[in-house]
C-alpha cells in the first residue's frame, strides 16, 4: 500500500473532523445537558479527540456559564485556563491549544470574558468553531442571538425541545429555521427534553410535526442542583446518567455512525 505524504495525512485529518451543533428551542430547553453528555460519551471513543465549544459571539449574551456551573475555576486550580474568546479578538491562533480535562478540550466563556464584555463577529466566532483542537467538535449555540449563522457551517444539529407550550410558542421561529435547514439536507437529529406525564402529546406533535425523534425524560431539579453544588458535569450524576444515556447511545450509534 502506498504511504500517504504527510500533506496528504494532514488532509485526511481535517477531512474527519465533525462539527455538532447542539440548539435549544426555547431558554432552559436543556441544550447544555445534551451537549456535556454527549461530550463526556464521545470522550470515551479511542482514537477521537473530543472538544465542547460555547458558540455566542457577544460573551455577554450567554447568560449562565458552562465554566461556573461544572466549577472550572476548581479544576484548573493548579494550571491557567486558556481563554479561547480574548485570544480569538486579538488575532492569536488558537491550534494546537487548550484546555484538557477528562479526554475534553473545554472552549468556555470565562466570567473575565464577560466583564470584558467580549464580542467575537461571526468570522471570528467561525474561526474559533473550526481551529479548536479536536475531531469531534460539539458546540453548544443555546442563549445566542445569531444561532442560525452558526447552524449552516454545523455537519450535525441536534435540537433540542422543551415542550412547554410557551417554550415552543416562543422557539417557533428557531424550529422553522432548523426545519428549513433540514429540508436543504442538513442532518438534523430532534430530541424532545423534559417528557413527563403533564404533556398533551396531540397538540405537541400536531405543534412540532416531528417525523422522528427521540426522548429524554424529566429529572428531579435537585439532581442538577448537586451537579452545580459538587462542581460535576451533569452527566456524571448517577440518576441523570441513566435518564440520558440510552438516548445518547442511540445517536452516536445511529445518527453520528461513531461507536
Amino acid at each position: 500500500m502506498r504511504e500517504m505524504p504527510d500533506a496528504e495525512a494532514e488532509m485526511a485529518n481535517i477531512a474527519e473532523r465533525q462539527k455538532i451543533g447542539v440548539v435549544g428551542m426555547s431558554k432552559g430547553a436543556g441544550a447544555t445537558l445534551v451537549a456535556t453528555s454527549l461530550a463526556k460519551m464521545l470522550s470515551r471513543i479511542e482514537g477521537r479527540r473530543v472538544a465542547y465549544l460555547e458558540v455566542c459571539g457577544c460573551a455577554s449574551e450567554k447568560g449562565t456559564l458552562a465554566y461556573d456551573a461544572i466549577g472550572i475555576d476548581k479544576r484548573f486550580k493548579t494550571r491557567e485556563f486558556m481563554r479561547f474568546y480574548s485570544e480569538v479578538q486579538k488575532g492569536n491562533s488558537v491550534k494546537g491549544r487548550g484546555n484538557p480535562d477528562e479526554r475534553i478540550n473545554w472552549g468556555l466563556i470565562t466570567p473575565e470574558d464577560v466583564k470584558e464584555e467580549i464580542k467575537l463577529s461571526p468570522l471570528e466566532m467561525m474561526r474559533l468553531v473550526n481551529n479548536i483542537s479536536g475531531d469531534l467538535i460539539v458546540c453548544d449555540i443555546s442563549g445566542c442571538e445569531d444561532v442560525g449563522i452558526y447552524l449552516i457551517d454545523m455537519d450535525f444539529v441536534i435540537f433540542v425541545i422543551d415542550p412547554m407550550p410557551s417554550g415552543m410558542i416562543a422557539g417557533y421561529p428557531l424550529l422553522r429555521e432548523a426545519k428549513r435547514l433540514e429540508f436543504k439536507g442538513k442532518k438534523t437529529i430532534w430530541v424532545l427534553n423534559k417528557i413527563n406525564a403533564g404533556i398533551n402529546k396531540r397538540d405537541m406533535h400536531a405543534f412540532l410535526k416531528l417525523k422522528t425523534h427521540y426522548k429524554i425524560p424529566m429529572m428531579p431539579s435537585e439532581l442538577f442542583y448537586s451537579a452545580e453544588y459538587n462542581c460535576k458535569i451533569p452527566y456524571e450524576v448517577a440518576q441523570i446518567r441513566d435518564g440520558v444515556k440510552e438516548t445518547m447511545e442511540d445517536i452516536i450509534k445511529k445518527e453520528l455512525e461513531l461507536q
